[in-house]
């Protein structure tokens, strides 16, 4: 119990000295309407090799300075783009967002424009010379949620304190069994001088003392 105790103490300091941060998350289609949808599988396959490929986009330099232009926000790239992360679900053409900031308000904000940024750098990158329409382009399936906090690992608060009351019990568990392993030997060392003394039977000790 005290493992326990001390780890939630220390995990409830640390969410108390590290500043907040928020995550606000969305996720994107990779849709074909050019010729590319005119091929055999109707385009899936193309859409998910660039989704595989514009998951890591979504966290570039360029990206993220448009976005800082459009908000001017006081950031530099690289310190944005580290809070943004794409992932691609295996086996599909789905790109899920995540967008963290200082507040709930900024990491929904960035979250939306960075959607928009995002959008219009795939269309020019698939756009086709004399084609009206680009070869794939981005459309939201989720629009950014209401942003919850996070605290280490992408991990939320209540995770956290679970981890950490996990992680209590099975040091103070082990603490208990080493305890327990070297405090054995002293005891059964009493426990042997206490069996080794002569034991004298009450009747003696009563006629002696009559």
């Amino acid at each position: 119990m005290w493992g326990v105790v001390l780890a939630l103490a220390a995990t409830t300091l640390f969410l108390i000295v590290r500043p907040p941060m928020y995550r606000s998350e969305a996720t994107v289609f990779v849709r074909t309407p050019g010729d590319v949808s005119r091929v055999l599988d109707g385009g899936d396959s193309y859409a998910q090799g660039r989704a595989r490929t514009y998951a890591a986009l979504a966290s570039s330099t360029s990206v993220a300075a448009r976005v800082i232009a459009d908000l001017g926000l006081d950031l530099q790239p690289e310190t944005l783009s580290q809070r943004i992360t794409g992932t691609n679900p295996p086996g599909t053409a789905l790109i899920d967002i995540a967008v963290g900031a200082p507040s709930a308000k900024e990491a929904q904000r960035t979250a939306t424009v960075l959607l928009s940024e995002y959008a219009t750098t795939v269309r020019t990158l698939e756009s086709v010379p004399g084609s009206l329409v680009p070869r794939a382009e981005l459309v939201v399936v989720d629009p950014p949620g209401q942003p919850g906090r996070v605290v280490a690992w992408g991990a939320s608060i209540p995770i956290v304190l679970l981890c950490a009351a996990l992680i209590g019990l099975v040091l103070g568990a082990t603490g208990a069994v080493l305890r327990s392993i070297f405090e054995r030997p002293v005891h059964d060392t009493l426990d042997a001088s206490r069996i080794g003394e002569p034991q004298v039977p009450d009747v003696i000790l009563g006629e002696r003392t009559s």
